[in-house]
């Protein structure tokens, strides 16, 4: 399973990058920051998490759950773009007995990856 965590940590990083990129407004900036607020406190509940998949899941579940809060708070193509990486976020779930966990983190990592070019672009 260490493909699944190296995959996941890629991705969460680059989501992060996306996040912090480029947020300009001062509503943006307060969703800007509350976004890359819930990935950092995702990516330190994931590294937590261990080889506890269940906890993992969890943070992964509660880190979508809170962009589609912030989504709720915008509007436009900011609010679309951090629904597309919360809906990204709650299809996501690890199941190390899976065969395909695999290739299902690298079609998920494809969805999060444009998810957080949209989320870039709604901030520029």
């Amino acid at each position: 399973m260490s493909i699944v965590r190296n995959s996941l940590a890629v991705v969460a990083a680059s989501t992060l990058l996306a996040l912090t990129s480029a947020c300009g407004g001062a509503d943006k900036v307060a969703t800007c920051t509350e976004a890359t607020k819930a990935m950092t406190d995702y990516q330190t509940a994931a590294a937590a998490a261990g080889a506890n998949f269940d906890n993992l899941n969890k943070a992964t579940a509660d880190f979508s759950a809170k962009l589609k809060e912030l989504a709720g708070k915008a509007d436009g193509d900011l609010q679309s773009a951090l629904q597309k990486v919360g809906d990204s976020f709650a299809e996501l779930k690890i199941d190390p007995s899976d065969p395909a966990a695999a290739t299902k983190v690298t079609e998920f990592a494809k969805k999060a990856s444009e998810g957080a070019q949209s989320f870039a672009a709604a901030c520029a």
